[in-house]
C-alpha cells in the first residue's frame, strides 16, 4: 500500500512539473519581446546571437482593432537593456564600438502607412531612429490576437547595422568579425492610446 502511494504522489508531481512547464512555455510563446539576431563572420556553430532588449514601451497606438489599415504606433526601446547571455559581449555591444548606449540610448521606432495585405498580414513604413541616424523600412506583420482595445502582433524585418553606423564593415582591419546584415524579430501588445 505504501508503495502505491508513493507511486501516485510521484506520478502528480510529475503531472505537476509537465503542466507547470508547458504553461511557462505558453506564456513564454505569447510575451512581448524584441530580439536581434546576429551572425559572426566566419560563421560559428552558435550563430545566431540572440540579443533581447529587455525594456521597450509602446508609448503611442492609434488605430482601430476591427480595421487596421491607417493605424500608426510609436515603439521605443532602451538600448542600455541589451542581453545576450555573455556578460563580456554585452559590455562590448555597449560600447562606441557598437551602439554607443552612454551616447545613444533610445531607439524610436515609428509604424505608420499600415495597409492590409492578407487575411491577418499588413505592411506598414517603419521609420527607425538610432544612433543618432533615421532611416524608413518596408514591414509586414501578422496581427495574432485581437481585443476591443488591442492588438497583438508578430513581425521580422532584416536590414544592415551599418546604416545607422553601428560597429565597423568586417572587411575593415581590427573589425569585429559580425556580419552587417541582422535580423529584428518583435512580438508587441499594442493598446490604444
Amino acid at each position: 500500500m505504501k508503495l502505491f502511494k508513493q507511486l501516485a504522489l510521484a506520478t502528480v508531481l510529475l503531472a505537476s512539473m509537465v503542466t507547470s512547464r508547458a504553461a511557462l512555455a505558453d506564456a513564454a510563446a505569447t510575451a512581448d519581446s524584441i530580439v536581434v539576431l546576429a551572425k559572426h563572420t566566419p560563421g560559428k556553430p552558435t550563430d545566431p546571437v540572440q540579443v533581447r532588449f529587455e525594456k521597450f514601451k509602446v508609448t503611442k497606438a492609434t488605430f482601430d482593432p476591427k480595421k487596421i489599415e491607417g493605424g500608426k504606433a510609436t515603439i521605443e526601446i532602451d538600448a542600455t537593456s541589451l542581453k545576450s547571455g555573455d556578460d563580456k559581449r554585452d559590455a562590448h555591444l555597449n560600447t562606441p564600438d557598437f551602439l554607443d548606449t552612454a551616447k545613444f540610448a533610445k531607439i524610436t521606432v515609428d509604424i505608420d502607412k499600415v495597409k492590409k495585405k492578407a487575411d491577418k498580414t499588413f505592411t506598414a513604413e517603419a521609420t527607425v531612429k538610432a544612433h543618432d541616424v533615421t532611416k524608413k523600412y518596408p514591414v509586414t506583420f501578422d496581427v495574432v490576437d485581437t481585443t476591443a482595445d488591442s492588438i497583438r502582433i508578430k513581425g521580422e524585418a532584416s536590414f544592415s547595422r551599418l546604416d545607422f553606423k553601428i560597429g565597423k564593415d568586417p572587411k575593415e582591419p581590427k573589425a569585429a568579425p559580425v556580419e552587417t546584415g541582422v535580423t529584428i524579430q518583435l512580438q508587441l501588445t499594442l493598446k490604444k492610446t
